[in-house]
C-alpha cells in the first residue's frame, strides 16, 4: 500500500494537466508541495497521518490598522461554523502575522475529481477572504465564502 506522501505525490501529478489555471507546482523537502495559480494565490500541501490527508493552507495577508476588528470578529465568526465551512479555519501566523487560512482532506477513498472538486471550492474561499482582508475602509460584510451563492466543503 501507497504511504501518504506517495498518495498525495500521485494526485498532484495527476492534477497539474487538468488544472488550466496552475502556473507551477513545487515540492520542498519536508514534502510539502506548493501549487500556483495564474493569479498568483499560492496553496500550500502537506501530509498527514491518523488518518491519512493532504492540508491545504494559503496566505490572506495581514489585516490593517482600520479593518482589523472587523477583519478579526468575521473571522472569528466563521471559524465557529464550522459545519457550515467543512472545516475550512483561518487563523494568525503569529502575533503581528498574516492571516491563514487552512482546511483538511482525507486521502481515503480519493480520486483526482475530488481533489479538484475541494481544490476550486478551497480557492474560491480564498480569494474571497484575500479581498475581504485587503480591503482599506472596514465595510460590515457578510462571512466571505458564506452566502446565498456559497457552497459547503465536506472533507
Amino acid at each position: 500500500m501507497a504511504t501518504t506522501i506517495e498518495q498525495i505525490q500521485q494526485l498532484i501529478q495527476e492534477l497539474g494537466p487538468h488544472m488550466q489555471d496552475i502556473d507551477a507546482i513545487v515540492q520542498t523537502e519536508e514534502p510539502s508541495w506548493a501549487i500556483q495559480f495564474s493569479d498568483e494565490t499560492i496553496v500550500i500541501i502537506e501530509a498527514a497521518e491518523e488518518p491519512a490527508r493532504m492540508v491545504f493552507s494559503a496566505e490572506l495577508g495581514n489585516a490593517n490598522d482600520a479593518n482589523q476588528h472587523t477583519v478579526y470578529e468575521a473571522l472569528l465568526c466563521y471559524n465557529l461554523m464550522w459545519r457550515d465551512t467543512g472545516g475550512v479555519k483561518i487563523g494568525l501566523a503569529g502575533p503581528q502575522g498574516a492571516l491563514i487560512i487552512s482546511t483538511e482532506l482525507c486521502l481515503e477513498g480519493l480520486i483526482l475529481n475530488d481533489l479538484q472538486f475541494t481544490l476550486k471550492n478551497f480557492l474560491k474561499i480564498t480569494r474571497s477572504w484575500q479581498g475581504f482582508v485587503s480591503q482599506t475602509v472596514p465595510t460590515p460584510a457578510p462571512l466571505p465564502g458564506l452566502g446565498g451563492d456559497s457552497f459547503q466543503m465536506h472533507a
